[in-house]
């Protein structure tokens, strides 16, 4: 009799009246305002940790899925002659589709361990714990947020080695934080499903490990993420607000002779998350990235965003295609064709007769959970609902970069002793306390800032009376935000935690909530774009231009993970120092397999005659106003930063373990800068036009630099 098909469908959920349904919640938040969820997280976690790895639902199991041991999981057979043996699709129109699936199948093993533990309690306490379980899911960690100054860009929730914890007996205890790590050294592990020999050395997961002792170090990653925080938030709003197809949105594989202004994606960004923390462990290895605990929560939010993108492009799906060689692995095959009805192996739908497919994961609804921001129930209409995402996109990630840098960065930028508007020498002076601040307060632009939107005046209130006075009050509860005070931990419901952000946003769209009482709306005037005299001529009729850096190279080039370093000024020729140089603008990483794995070594020969190359992009923008108040730059305008990018855009290129790599020696590098006209909407979310120019000039006949007559 054949074994009985273990399917997906996420947590048992019943919607409330209004279609309301339980939320993910961002790890900080969850950690600080929903104690009781986080309690029966941190233990439903430890306990599925502790499965053995040969049991299905262990947590070993399930991260193995991914890429190594590369063994069947569900019984679903797939091609053993695949380049890549893992079932996780890379550079695929399946990636977001497949790794949803893969969540929500996660989501639900730790649910039934948290639902478990809760029934455990002393009777006094089992009815609250009860009622937090059935209420939780997995929480995501937003990489790209602007952190409270008094917190770790990296959470140190990550860092800890301990946790404390309310044990299923009411007491308090440590226990090892599960978070921190996932050990192999206290398993026993068959030899079949054991990693290979590179990785098996290993007696857990590591994050950035030092080539002495192999320790995660945690304050690297932390300065890390903070040094390149900057480029990360633009990046997440120009992808969310400009890219409206989803081939390009999803997928980092290079769309042949595409528009110029189309080279990012939300895999790009995935890779170089994984890659900021992993920098030579587990994360920045495509095989075995899943046994870090890290990587569940860093693909909740690659799916939030998505869910964020989708509510903006209801219409954007996968698109068909004939997979080639470059996306084959375990359930794909080269000339299969892909489709929104592509089987998503090993995922049964809950029918436990058929594969899931990427139909059947559209909506996040289906599968159990919504987000903060994709709350669709709390408004009357979509167009009010897409209006509150685009606000709150603008307001998250900064997506005005011009507000962004004057109201945070411009009071403490020093202003050059020389009369110069624009340096010749190529040469940058070495930062000091005042450069390294401004920096920081750049990754960090809602705490620094007094308020990321002005407040509004009583002019800007159209209406008049008691209503004026609500809609005066409804909106500074949010335009005056207390960073210093944690919102209470006894949140009564999860709607009470976002009803002051839907708030705040919809009055930015100048709508009022549905739960509001009847009559005029709160309109607030235009957002000021708030720049020094000196500057206004940055900013005419509400509109700048943005520069980016696109980044391409063979994805398989190397085989192995490499990344490509963008400098804008002189920076230090030791590559251990470049994750927190100063002057790094950002990186572009491949993600492919670490060490000696056997994860791309078949599928280099494969995929180097089919081309495969990947894409990526790094803004420029906020590097280039830092240098225009340091004069060392007049303007935003193409004749002044061409030139000024020659002289200083610079980049370099490290492989897994991070040492250095030749430039001239990576297949298919190109980079290249284009810019866009952006004009700021009254609401001051960015319209990027859509029309991008190149630059060739800035990269010609440089290694790895684009030129004329290479193709977009």
């Amino acid at each position: 009799m054949a074994k009985p098909k273990i399917t997906v469908a996420g947590p048992p959920t019943t919607p409330g009246a209004n279609g309301s349904i339980p939320i993910r919640r961002e790890v900080r938040d969850l950690q600080k305002n929903y104690k009781d969820q986080w309690n029966l997280y941190l233990l439903g976690l430890a306990e599925l940790q502790q499965e053995p790895p040969t049991e299905p639902l262990s947590y070993y199991s399930i991260a193995s899925i991914h890429g190594e041991p590369f063994v069947p999981w569900n019984e679903a057979e797939g091609n053993e002659n695949a380049a890549f043996g893992g079932y996780g699709p890379s550079s695929s129109v399946l990636f977001l589709t497949w790794h949803r699936a893969y969540l929500a199948l996660y989501e639900q093993a730790l649910y039934t361990a948290i639902e478990r533990i809760a029934n455990e309690y002393p009777e006094s306490m089992r009815e609250r714990y009860v009622s937090a379980a059935q209420n939780f899911r997995t929480p995501y960690w937003d990489w790209a947020t602007a952190t409270n100054p008094q917190e770790d860009a990296f959470p140190s929730v990550f860092s800890s080695k301990e946790a404390t914890i309310v044990d299923v007996d009411g007491s308090e205890k440590q226990i090892p934080n599960p978070l921190h790590s996932f050990r192999f050294d206290d398993k026993k592990i068959p030899p079949e499903l054991a990693l290979d020999s590179y990785w098996n050395q290993f007696p857990c997961t590591i994050r950035s490990p030092d080539r002495k002792q192999n320790n995660s170090q945690h304050d690297l990653i932390n300065r890390t993420i903070t040094n390149e925080n900057a480029a990360v938030r633009h990046n997440v709003s120009l992808i969310l607000l400009s890219y409206k197809r989803y081939e390009a949105f999803s997928s980092n594989q290079w769309l042949r002779d595409d528009l110029p202004g189309k080279y990012g994606s939300i895999e790009a960004m995935h890779n170089g998350i994984q890659d900021r923390i992993g920098q030579g462990g587990h994360l920045s290895s495509r095989e075995v990235a899943s046994f870090d605990p890290v990587f569940w929560l860093h693909h909740a939010n690659i799916d939030r965003l998505w869910a964020i993108w989708q509510a903006l492009n209801p219409n954007q799906y996968v698109t068909d295609k004939l997979a080639s060689a470059r996306e084959e692995n375990y359930f794909i095959s080269a000339g299969q064709r892909i489709s929104s009805a592509t089987e998503l192996k090993p995922f049964y739908h809950s029918s436990g007769t058929r594969f899931l497919t990427s139909s059947g994961v559209h909506k996040t609804t289906s599968l159990g959970y919504a987000y903060p921001e994709t709350q669709r129930w709390v408004y009357p209409s979509d167009e009010v609902y897409q209006a509150a995402i685009r606000f709150q996109i603008t307001r998250q990630y900064g997506g005005n970069v011009i507000n962004n840098f004057f109201e945070t960065i411009a009071p403490k930028a020093p202003q050059s002793t020389t009369s110069t508007a624009s340096s010749n020498s190529g040469k940058e002076e070495k930062p000091g306390l005042t450069m390294s601040f401004m920096k920081k307060a750049m990754a960090n632009p809602m705490q620094t800032a007094q308020s990321f939107f002005r407040r509004p005046s009583a002019a800007d209130i159209s209406t008049n009376g008691e209503n004026q006075k609500e809609a005066q009050t409804e909106s500074n509860q949010f335009l005056q935000p207390d960073y210093n005070t944690p919102r209470s931990s006894s949140v009564s419901s999860q709607q009470d935690s976002d009803s002051v952000l839907h708030a705040a946003a919809m009055a930015a769209a100048g709508l009022r909530p549905r739960h509001s009482v009847s009559g005029p709306v709160v309109k607030l005037a235009p957002v000021a774009i708030n720049v020094p005299g000196k500057y206004c001529h940055l900013v005419k009729e509400r509109a700048h231009l943005e520069w980016v850096a696109n980044v391409r190279a063979t994805k398989y080039g190397l085989d192995q993970t490499f990344r490509v370093w963008l400098f804008l000024g002189d920076f230090n020729q030791d590559p251990t120092t470049w994750p927190t140089e100063y002057n790094v603008v950002g990186r572009f990483t491949v993600l492919g397999r670490g060490g000696d794995g056997p994860c791309e070594k078949r599928q280099v020969k494969e995929e180097d005659e089919d081309g495969l190359a990947v894409t990526g992009t790094v803004p420029l923008t906020s590097a280039l106003l830092q240098d225009i108040v340091a004069d060392k730059l007049r303007s935003l305008d193409a004749g002044d930063v061409v030139d000024h990018l020659k002289k200083n855009l610079q980049w370099r290129v490290t492989v897994f373990d991070g040492s250095e790599w030749p430039v001239e020696d990576v297949p298919g590098l190109k980079v290249g800068v284009v810019s866009t006209k952006v004009r700021i909407a009254d609401d001051g979310v960015p319209g990027y036009g859509g029309i991008y120019d190149r630059h060739l000039s800035v990269t010609e006949g440089r290694p790895g630099g684009l030129g004329t007559g290479d193709k977009v």
